[in-house]
């Protein structure tokens, strides 16, 4: 399996509901701050975009991690956080190309899109249908498609 999250900000309403079911499902407590997704408003374009790990097909995050701390899951491959071997030291954070990689608010670990185990809470809660969940190779489609639609 090789899925990723993909979001559309046309359709995003900037409810946040996806931030608060992700923290939910990780952390049975309703908290943004603990969410691995993120919803960023652009004020230029008054546009909401629900931003979330790419997974990295050559895995930055994974590279610039000096404690071994990051690897890739093989059955979902999405990037996990060893939590006792994390020591937050942000170089992930720094090496992520697209700024997805939060430190967990009180303990000393990073957040990272883990894919809810191949079952993305915020995917299925997100009432907009602003987020999908699609083989990697079906991302290029979807880029063509709403090309089409415009």
């Amino acid at each position: 399996m090789n899925k990723v999250l993909v979001s559309d900000a046309e359709k995003c309403v900037g409810c946040r509901i996806c931030e608060q079911w992700c923290s939910m499902s990780h952390f049975k407590v309703g908290n943004p701050k603990k969410s691995r997704i993120s919803v960023t408003r652009s004020h230029s374009n008054y546009m909401d975009y629900p931003v979330a790990c790419h997974q990295c097909v050559d895995t930055p995050c994974i590279q610039a991690c000096p404690l071994s701390a990051l690897s890739k899951d093989e059955r979902t491959g999405a990037i996990k956080v060893n939590e006792e071997k994390c020591i937050a030291c942000e170089m992930c954070i720094e090496a992520c190309p697209y700024h997805t990689i939060k430190v967990h608010p009180t303990e000393k670990y990073v957040l990272i899109c883990d894919l809810c185990g191949g079952d993305p809470q915020c995917v299925k809660y997100c009432q907009e249908n602003a987020l999908s969940y699609v083989e990697r190779v079906d991302t290029e489609q979807l880029v063509n498609a709403t090309k089409e639609d415009k």
